[in-house]
């Protein structure tokens, strides 16, 4: 019997006006056939995801997405998979550019498919934030960004990776690495989690928290690249990096701002304006931020009643802890919990393989 190829569409997302001159994430994707689509439409996925939700708030921000081939047109990837794309005359700097996962050796891609590298080069140099997913950090790489870098790959590729760029720190204990603006996913799972972490960036952290509830609550743990797993936390401003440690060591006491600013010898008002121009958001935001962090890692891992868990996290009320979890993450802890232990499962088998990377 015969059938008709089946062939799914992926066509670019038109831009359209923000209301309020809200700056605009721009995300472009670098198709070519032996790309895995999947690494390029699950994270497209996510930020659509967190585009609408966005939009859904008083600022609203729309998402444009550039799929940029080098001839353009429709491409079929290996899998049959199609995909609409841009040639690459159509290439503008993004906010964002993937480099998606390559399907079994990556040599092919780097002698045929070169017309990626000025592209990443130019995205590099104009300050845009670079993805790689599993061993498309092989092109990354080849764009001569990661000398002196960490970066990790997919787990196959790993000699290989070694071999030809002996200048590069290769994780391989590392399922994403991050050096500056220049991150790598070693798989199509690890970069749902990156993703979630670089929603925070072109969104807000609360809109990153409802993406991940949306998409996997019960598995992920979003990347953190430092131990603050803040917004902006690599910012110069040392009196507030200690504020901010101060306040995990803390985390279960009653913190004032009026208490944190006499013990640094600031004002309020000074700690206030330091505190959002170095982060992002007010003291209060960001300790309700890590308080909720925290719950919901206790709801994912311990069987505390909530009650405990809202005075593990310094929140001696709880309903007003049930509030601001629902605040933050549209679930109740309870609807959150039950969530986790309603999809937890054990695998049949863990001695699957994968050529794909």
């Amino acid at each position: 019997m015969y059938f008709e190829p089946f062939y799914i569409y992926i066509w670019p997302i038109f831009e359209t006006r923000c209301l309020e001159s809200q700056t605009m994430p721009h995300i472009t994707a670098l198709v070519h056939g032996q790309c895995l689509a999947s690494s390029i439409t699950l994270p497209l996925e996510i930020l659509s995801a967190a585009a609408q939700s966005q939009r859904s708030q008083a600022h609203r921000t729309q998402l444009s997405v550039s799929l940029i081939s080098e001839n353009g047109g429709a491409l079929a990837t290996h899998s049959g998979v199609e995909i609409a794309t841009e040639e690459t005359a159509a290439f503008k700097d993004p906010d964002l550019l993937i480099i998606p996962a390559i399907w079994r050796s990556p040599r092919h891609v780097l002698r045929k498919e070169r017309w990626q590298l000025p592209l990443i080069v130019s995205a590099a140099r104009a300050g845009a934030q670079i993805a790689s997913v599993g061993s498309g950090s092989f092109l990354l790489a080849e764009a001569g960004l990661l000398g002196g870098q960490v970066a990790t790959t997919h787990w196959q590729w790993f000699d290989l990776f070694s071999k030809l760029y002996p200048q590069v720190t290769l994780r391989r204990d590392q399922l994403i690495t991050q050096s500056g603006r220049f991150y790598c996913a070693g798989s199509v799972n690890s970069m749902a989690d990156l993703v979630v972490y670089l929603c925070s960036e072109l969104f807000s952290p609360s809109i990153a928290r409802r993406i991940e509830n949306q998409f996997s609550p019960e598995i992920r743990r979003r990347f953190q690249p430092s131990p603050l797993a803040a917004r902006n936390d690599s910012h110069r401003d040392e009196t507030i990096l200690d504020i901010q440690l101060n306040m995990m060591d803390r985390l279960q006491q009653p913190i004032s701002t009026r208490e944190l600013a006499h013990e640094m010898g600031l004002s309020v008002r000074t700690l206030n304006r330091r505190f959002r121009q170095a982060t992002g958001m007010t003291p209060l935001q960001y300790l309700t931020e890590q308080r909720i962090d925290e719950a919901r890692q206790l709801l994912l891992h311990t069987n505390l009643a909530i009650t405990d868990i809202a005075l593990r996290v310094g929140m001696r009320d709880a309903s007003n802890f049930a509030r601001m979890f629902r605040q933050s993450t549209g679930v109740s802890p309870r609807k959150f919990r039950h969530a986790v232990r309603g999809k937890a499962f054990t695998p049949a088998s863990t001695h699957t393989s994968n050529s794909s990377g």
